[in-house]
């Protein structure tokens, strides 16, 4: 009994340590100088800034911004493989959010040869699963799905659908029978209230927003092989922070704004 108590409190700590960590890195973009650039429409701007900073050595926050916006076509010409090596070099700095969206690609085969394996380790060095209950293979194939609903998620959902920063998602996933099931949400913001009303209706749904998006990653993401998925269950916070993505809908924020380059960093050079 004394082990599955401690093994249960070492998920349960695990769990808050990503959900802290998302949730620190959610503040720190909302005050980030970049990201307010993007949602005040000035993208010639934050393109600019972002190439001035990408090479500095404290430049692991500007890194993951410009990966996401060139993961999602913000500001810039959409280019997911070029994403990816903005991701890693964020990593390399020691941004863990950017640890779990590089392993995501290498699970989806973007940017990097297509490796579940691969994913499981740099999930797992990032701190998910850290009791090692489960194998690299498996904790790779969670972690893509996980990567995937929340790319789903902040491309589709309303703007304002939630305070800004907002708590993560939390999922409990087990890739060996593919059962998962919501551990914790957060809470929609509502729309003003129609005359003759008092209180507005919620903007989203976020339980069947985060179901559907669910159901599409599992569609979405490689075919895993099914002899290599174990039993395990591993609690993962899904990034649904809609902060930079705020910007996204500005009229002033249309594609091609300037692009992005990935100098020498750490020794090494890739860029487009």
């Amino acid at each position: 009994m004394e082990h599955n108590i401690n093994s249960l409190s070492t998920v349960a700590l695990a769990s808050f340590a990503l959900c802290a960590m998302s949730s620190a890195a959610t503040a720190t973009l909302a005050s980030d100088p970049i990201v307010l650039a993007v949602r005040h429409g000035m993208c010639s701007k934050a393109v600019d800034e972002l190439n001035a900073k990408i090479g500095l050595k404290d430049g692991s926050t500007a890194l993951f911004v410009g990966a996401r916006m060139l993961d999602e076509g913000i500001c810039v010409k959409q280019d997911r493989e070029l994403a990816a090596q903005f991701y890693a070099r964020s990593m390399e700095m020691g941004e863990p959010n950017a640890a779990l969206e590089y392993a995501a690609k290498v699970g989806l085969g973007e940017g990097e040869p297509q490796d579940y394996q691969r994913a499981g380790d740099l999930c797992h060095t990032a701190g998910l699963d850290p009791g090692g209950r489960m194998s690299f293979y498996s904790l790779g194939y969670a972690c893509t799905v996980r990567g995937v609903v929340g790319r789903m998620l902040r491309e589709t959902l309303p703007k304002g659908a939630f305070r800004i920063p907002t708590s993560p998602a939390v999922v409990e996933f087990s890739p060996g029978n593919s059962q998962w099931r919501i551990v914790s949400m957060p809470k929609a913001e509502r729309a003003e209230a129609r005359t003759g009303a008092t209180i507005g209706v919620l903007l989203v749904n976020t339980q069947e927003v985060i179901e559907k998006a669910w159901r599409g990653a599992l569609m979405a993401v490689p075919k895993p092989e099914a002899a290599n998925l174990g039993s395990g269950m591993v609690e993962m916070a899904i990034d649904m922070d809609l902060t930079l993505e705020a910007g996204r809908d500005d009229p002033r924020n249309t594609q091609n704004n300037g692009q992005l380059f990935l100098g020498d960093v750490h020794g090494t050079t890739t860029g487009k």
